[in-house]
C-alpha cells in the first residue's frame, strides 16, 4: 500500500495548526483503514530541537511510521510555468510525488509550476496558491491538496475562495505560494512572471 506524509512546521520547540495536521492525517486514515495516529502523543515521544525553523515529516502508512525534522530554508521562487494535467491525483498528501515531479520537471526557465486540472488553476509543486485582486487574497477552490495553512486561512476568513481558469489570471496582480512552512510569508510573484 502507499505511503502518505505530513509536514508540519517545528520553530523553536513549537508545532505550528496541529489542529489541521491532525484533521488532513485522522482523514486519511479514515480513507484507507489505517490506525490514526494521535498527533500530541505521537510528537510527545519524539526528540526534537529546541531552537530554530525546522520541516518535520512524518511518513505513515499499514507498515510503519517514520519522524524526521530536517532544518528549513524557503526557496526562491520568482517565476512559475503553466502546466496541464487532467490525470493528477494528489487530494491525499502522499509520500510518492512521482507525477507531481514529471510536472516540476516541465518547468523551463521557470523557478516552479502552477498544474492546471480541467481547465481550472489548482496548485505549485509544493504550495497552495493565492492570487491578489488589488483588495483580497482569493485561493482557488479545486486544488489539488486541502493544505493545512490553506484551510486555517479560510476558517478564520483571512482568503476567500474563487474559480480561477488560465483566463482568469489576468485579473490578478500578484500570486502568493503558501504551505505549513511557509504560511503567508511565501514568495510572491507578479502575474506577469507566469509563463502560460
Amino acid at each position: 500500500m502507499s505511503r502518505f506524509l505530513e509536514t508540519i512546521k517545528l520553530l523553536n520547540g513549537e508545532f505550528y495548526n496541529l489542529e489541521y495536521h491532525q484533521q488532513r492525517l485522522s482523514d486519511t486514515c479514515s480513507h484507507f483503514k489505517l490506525t490514526d495516529i494521535k498527533l500530541h502523543s505521537f510528537l510527545k515521544d519524539q526528540s526534537i530541537p529546541r531552537k530554530g525553523l525546522y520541516k518535520c515529516r512524518i511518513v505513515y502508512g499499514a507498515d510503519q511510521t517514520k519522524f524526521e525534522c530536517i532544518p528549513y530554508h524557503a526557496k526562491s521562487v520568482k517565476s512559475l510555468k503553466l502546466v496541464e494535467s487532467d490525470s493528477i491525483d494528489y487530494q491525499f498528501k502522499w509520500e510518492d510525488r512521482t507525477e507531481m515531479n514529471q510536472l516540476f520537471n516541465q518547468r523551463g526557465d521557470a523557478d516552479d509550476v502552477i498544474v492546471v486540472k480541467n481547465g481550472l488553476v489548482t496548485d505549485s509543486s509544493y504550495a497552495n496558491l493565492l492570487f491578489w485582486n488589488g483588495k483580497n487574497w482569493l485561493t482557488p477552490n479545486e486544488p489539488l491538496l486541502r493544505g493545512t495553512q490553506r484551510e486555517f486561512l479560510i476558517k478564520t476568513e483571512l482568503i476567500k475562495q474563487t474559480t480561477v481558469s488560465i483566463s482568469d489570471l489576468r485579473k490578478f496582480e500578484k500570486v502568493k505560494l503558501i504551505n505549513s512552512m511557509l504560511e503567508m510569508q511565501g514568495p510572491e510573484i507578479a502575474v506577469s512572471n507566469i509563463i502560460i
